[in-house]
């Protein structure tokens, strides 16, 4: 009931035009109230004789047009995580619900491209994650660029997190635009040791090749069972060891090479063949463990059969407390740090990659709900319930992952400093797959088993690279 005795005519014209504004039209307001001697309003009921109101009266709320559902599809990060961060997501936004679809990498590749075709609106999606580095330039045409809904969060959301992981995300569109907002990053090649055994064996986690090659022979002699290091023989993996060792002394050697300013046959790059050879040649590295593949080495690791795993910052995971909890690793204590270094002036570095984004479709009928969503996931409370598996190190630059999710001190350390690595610059962790396929890999591994001198695999992956351009 509204009150206007004792009220000028021009703030009773005014509270009855407000009024009016619930139930009507701005037109048909005023014309009811001017029509009706501001005695009444025809859906807001009559005025009154009586004690005077407030003159300021403010603009009602617009109420949601009803519940939403927010269509997310995506490979990454693990479900379980992912659904305790929705659980807190829909707990703070009422109103709000996520129906999750999580796929395997390689059937959600197939997938996603044919479900953002879709037309129709019952199954159009709102949010997407992406595997940055080789699905944006697939799906980017089907995505709205960020900057056509980021606003639509009250926060700074790209400002929150780390530039150097929003620009490779960006830059991998090929195209000047950002169509995802990065969640996290990997990185590789680091290095996983057996914390408990290297205690009692009074020696420090090594930081050079030095430090590690004592330790190597120390346990060949002395416990003759034991694996010393177990790497991946893989091609990829093994670029990603080679370009980590080159990354030590040339941070941006990879990407250089690969954008084509500096050569295959450069001083910098027969250096780290060198260097890379090296590390076989004088046995810190078996060139017998080159027939592991797949997730070999890291079992092997796990169940207490090497000191040392060579491999990326995706293993993390076995740094937690979670992971422990599921009975697939024997080793008491794991700890991580970064590749040892080889020469004098090198230091400690790993190729990084902003690995998994979250986008909005073209198609999605929910772009502000969706915005809210990303923007929780990806700088907000929800980075806390997904980031604890730890196979990314989040891209928001104030989260620290907390202490209750590591299973040891040296995990916890260890996980630091591969997050300093991520965060340290250098090339991106993304080779020529063409390249790698077709001739790159074959030449490493040529210098891995002593086939190919370091000088004459330079000149080879010159050739292969100009004839492939």
């Amino acid at each position: 009931m509204i009150r206007l005795a004792g009220l000028n005519t021009v703030t009773r014209t005014v509270i009855l035009l407000e009024v009016c504004m619930r139930g009507t039209t701005r037109v048909f307001a005023m014309a009811a109230a001017l029509a009706l001697g501001l005695t009444a309003c025809g859906a807001g009921g009559a005025a009154e004789g009586g004690k005077p109101v407030e003159q300021s009266v403010s603009r009602p709320t617009k109420k949601p047009a009803g519940p939403v559902t927010l269509k997310y599809w995506t490979f990454s990060p693990p479900e379980a995580g992912l659904k305790a961060a929705l659980a807190a997501f829909e707990e703070a936004n009422p109103g709000i619900t996520v129906d999750l679809r999580t796929f395997g990498e390689a059937d959600y590749r197939k997938r996603l491209p044919k479900a953002l075709d879709g037309d129709q609106a019952d199954r159009a999606l709102d949010v997407v994650g992406i595997h940055i580095p080789t699905m944006t330039g697939a799906v980017k045409d089907r995505l709205q660029p960020v900057a056509d809904w980021k606003d639509k969060v009250a926060g700074d959301l790209l400002g929150e997190l780390d530039p150097a992981v929003v620009k490779q995300t960006e830059q991998a569109a090929k195209d000047g635009t950002l169509y995802s907002v990065p969640m996290g990053s990997t990185a590789g090649a680091v290095m996983y040791y057996d914390a408990a055994l290297l205690s009692e064996l009074r020696e420090s986690f090594p930081t050079t090749v030095a430090d590690l090659e004592s330790i190597v022979m120390r346990v060949r002699k002395e416990i003759p069972d034991l694996q010393p290091i177990v790497f991946s023989g893989e091609p990829r993996r093994q670029e990603e060891l080679l370009f980590t060792i080159a990354g030590q002394t040339h941070p941006t050697l990879s990407d250089d090479l690969l954008a084509g300013r500096k050569s295959w046959k450069s001083a910098e790059m027969v250096s780290a063949l060198t260097a890379y050879e090296s590390m076989f040649d004088r046995g810190m590295l078996a060139r017998s463990t080159l027939a592991l593949r797949g997730d070999g080495p890291a079992e092997l690791f796990r169940s207490g059969k090497a000191l040392f795993l060579v491999d990326g910052s995706g293993q993390s995971s076995m740094l937690s407390t979670s992971y422990r909890k599921t009975g697939r690793v024997s080793v008491k204590r794991i700890g991580a740090g970064p590749f040892p270094t080889l020469l004098p002036d090198a230091r400690p570095a790993a190729r990084s990659t902003a690995e998994v984004g979250l986008a909005v479709p073209r198609n999605s009928r929910h772009v502000a709900e969706a915005a809210t969503l990303i923007e929780f996931l990806t700088v907000g409370d929800g980075v806390s319930s997904w980031a604890g598996d730890l196979t990314m190190a989040p891209a928001a630059t104030d989260f620290k992952v907390e202490s209750s999710v590591f299973a040891t001190q040296e995990g916890k350390d260890g996980y630091a400093a591969l997050q300093e690595l991520i965060r340290g610059g250098g090339s991106l962790n993304v080779p020529d797959e063409v390249f790698l396929e077709r001739a790159e890999g074959d030449v490493i591994l040529d210098v891995a088993h002593g086939r190919l001198s370091p000088e004459k695999a330079a000149d080879r992956l010159q050739k292969e690279w100009s004839r492939s351009r």
